[in-house]
């Protein structure tokens, strides 16, 4: 089971490193250690105390360190630096090579994104959801219709709270991106852009953001930020045990769709070679 470092701010939080494992102090209490090769992914939201060694230990483990601020906007990411380019870096290169090759991938994500997009209809409205959803064919603008319904007048909270749900699936991206060998700025989409290739999978996976944000929204805690202008530490340790509950799905799907990255890239570069020789 994958495990996430969840540290918020606290003003008696104390983070420190004590060789390959972490210890865990707050106020008076004895510290609780943790090996840190049982953690996967580490979110830090807000100011908190912490040796910057732990940082260094983390990245030596290939795992990635998500900064967040107060509003649960992803501020900084740190990575394991590598003197060499991914080992998949020239595979990636297929996707832009040509318009064709930018089109098959461009395809790739708007189907996949459209099967992710109904499974959450159906979630979200249930018995309500139109037939032609399914045998004519979902269209962008009636998915986005449903969210706006689901939202509105609270569009400028709600997408605070997206924001910082958002911020859980880039991070959880990135990690897996690293694990494959892929460069998680090689986007097509989202070309030129930090995490542009993470931003790309985000884009598929954007429903299940959406149906997160909502779950959050119309919950018990979400009601009170109707009239509020902000999110606060607790509702992103909320928003986080809800991504946690959910995380071993999301964490499939995202392998599901980076196998179908490779899958991708081995049918257009054997195409490639074959136009080559023809």
């Amino acid at each position: 089971m994958e495990r996430t470092l969840y540290l918020n701010e606290n003003t008696t939080l104390n983070v420190m490193r004590d060789g390959p494992s972490l210890v865990v102090k707050e106020g008076g209490k004895s510290g609780r250690r943790v090996p840190a090769r049982m953690i996967q992914r580490v979110i830090i939201t807000g100011n908190i105390k912490l040796e910057t060694s732990l940082i260094t230990l983390f990245t030596q483990n290939n795992v990635p360190v998500t900064f967040l601020d107060r509003k649960g906007n992803q501020i900084a990411v740190t990575l394991p630096y590598k003197q060499y380019l991914p080992e998949q870096y020239k595979d990636q290169k297929v996707f832009l090579e040509s318009d064709y090759t930018t089109q098959r991938f461009m395809t790739f994500l708007k189907a996949y994104r459209q099967r992710v997009q109904i499974d959450v209809l159906k979630r979200l409205l249930k018995r309500q959801m139109p037939d032609h959803y399914i045998t004519v064919g979902l269209k962008e603008q009636e998915y986005q219709q449903v969210i706006d319904n689901a939202t509105s007048p609270y569009h400028e909270i709600f997408q605070l709270i997206r924001n910082a749900v958002s911020a859980l699936f880039v991070e959880m991206v990135v990690g897996k991106l690293l694990s494959s060998d892929l460069d998680p700025h090689m986007g097509v989409m989202h070309r030129r852009r930090d995490f542009g290739l993470a931003l790309d999978i985000c884009y598929i996976l954007g429903p299940e953001i959406d149906i997160q944000s909502i779950q959050f929204f119309c919950g018990k805690r979400g009601v009170g930020h109707r009239r509020s202008k902000g999110i606060s530490s607790e509702d992103i340790k909320a928003i986080a045990v809800r991504f946690e509950n959910r995380k071993d799905v999301l964490v499939t799907m995202t392998e599901h769709i980076i196998d179908g990255i490779f899958e991708l890239i081995r049918e257009l570069r054997f195409g490639g070679e074959l136009r080559h020789y023809l």
